[in-house]
């Protein structure tokens, strides 16, 4: 279905309090973005009526755009090592093409501004990704640990390997393989024999 007009002005509008947001952080004032947008600081509130709900809705715009090269297409069936390696390279990937968009996601994440609901909403957005976090953790270091402790540290980790791969594109597979293994490692899963998926059911059975 075609975006209306509004549509499209509130899209160009979150594109906006990306750059301004990676620009100058958080407190980037509405002012900024809404001149980054091309509009009016009036005009801006017609669309979001506060900066809090801005950042909630740029928040969720960059959790879809990202599970959309992460999840989407569905990452085929296979050992769950294959399978979270086909996953981290689409999450770097997506990072390494445009900084600003994992760097403003990280910042929203880690504020204050978010509100419970949004947060759930960001969960299930990603929730083919997490379905592999969730396997990964099971018998690691993290398996007594909640799921968002290990998702944080993963993103921590894609997010070092991301910048490393934007800053040397033509190293991009050797910085993408490098992050994946410590990431792997750190995860508890390096050198286990029970990374098909028929052997972590006969480790559960």
């Amino acid at each position: 279905m075609p975006r209306t007009l509004s549509d499209q002005r509130r899209a160009a509008v979150l594109e906006a309090a990306t750059r301004a947001i990676a620009r100058d952080g958080l407190a980037a004032p509405t002012a900024s973005i809404a001149a980054e947008a091309g509009l009016s600081v009036g005009s801006l509130f017609n669309y979001f009526p506060t900066k809090t709900a801005l950042l909630n809705e740029l928040y969720l715009h960059l959790k879809r755009d990202l599970a959309a090269a992460v999840v989407e297409p569905p990452i085929p069936d296979g050992p769950l090592r294959e399978r979270a390696w086909e996953g981290w390279r689409r999450w770097v990937r997506w990072g390494a093409a445009d900084p600003d968009k994992q760097r403003v996601l990280m910042l929203i994440e880690a504020s204050h501004e978010l509100t419970g609901q949004t947060r759930r909403d960001g969960v299930a957005a990603m929730r083919g990704a997490d379905s592999l976090f969730a396997q990964a953790q099971a018998g690691g270091p993290f398996a007594d640990q909640p799921l968002e402790f290990l998702v944080a540290t993963v993103a921590a980790l894609a997010a070092t390997t991301m910048e490393a791969a934007s800053r040397e594109p033509e190293e991009f597979e050797g910085r993408c393989r490098a992050g994946f293994t410590a990431m792997w490692g750190a995860v508890g899963r390096s050198g286990r024999s029970s990374d098909t998926d028929t052997d972590e059911r006969r480790s559960r059975s």
